[in-house]
């Protein structure tokens, strides 16, 4: 399982828990719905200063990022 894969399972559990729509993660990340949706699907990689800011913004902890043996 890809990092990126473990990202965007995280981005998208971590925003459901906290009870936030895409919508509004892309409102409060300030970038389009669209994008905020290509990232949560894994399908497209986010520069490392976006990165931080979900991270930020949904309360990501690393060790969910971590390779599952």
């Amino acid at each position: 399982m890809s990092i990126l894969y473990r990202f965007s399972k995280e981005v998208h559990r971590s925003r459901r828990q906290l009870g936030l729509t895409q919508e509004q993660a892309a409102e409060a990340l300030s970038i389009s719905v669209r994008w905020f949706q290509y990232i949560e699907a894994g399908e497209r990689i986010p520069g490392p200063i976006l990165i931080l800011n979900i991270i930020a913004l949904l309360e990501i902890d690393g060790k969910n990022l971590k390779k599952k043996e």
